[in-house]
């Protein structure tokens, strides 16, 4: 596994958000209604989708947005939110499995990659990016802030 430091810009992503624990497949399920509805979105690439995963509770509860990058922001559809994606130092990972695999990815760079490498995770959004790679290969980036 490899990380590659980058610098991002801000950004807006409109798209659905799912809040609570994801136990019973809740965010697959909202990929599939929102991969229906993405055209609905003005002003976006429609070739680069977020993942967005922020505002964690002690409870275990979060926020994933399933969503597009935009610009300007138009009319934002119904049942639909803005989030910002903040700007930032992030190490970027790329997934190369079957997505079933990528919870085992994601637990293997907080546990091993980043404290191996002196990387400290900062609190706050961390995101997956799907482009063309993951139809032809199922290979998506993971964004983590760091310090």
């Amino acid at each position: 596994m490899n990380a590659k430091i980058v610098n991002l810009k801000a950004a807006k992503v409109v798209g659905m958000v799912y809040k609570g624990k994801s136990e019973h497949g809740e965010i697959p399920a909202m990929w599939e209604v929102f991969n229906k509805r993405y055209l609905e979105i003005k002003n976006s690439d429609m070739r680069v989708f977020y993942g967005l995963c922020y505002g964690y509770e002690s409870n275990g509860d979060f926020s994933y947005m399933a969503g597009l990058a935009v610009d300007p922001i138009a009319d934002i559809p119904n049942g639909m939110e803005v989030v910002e994606l903040p700007a930032g130092k992030y190490a970027a990972f790329t997934f190369k499995d079957h997505i079933s695999k990528i919870g085992e990815f994601w637990e293997a760079i907080y546990k091993d990659y980043l404290p191996e490498n002196n990387l400290k995770p900062l609190p706050g959004m961390t995101f997956e990016l799907y482009d063309d790679r993951f139809q032809l290969n199922g290979e998506c980036d993971i964004y983590i802030p760091v310090m």
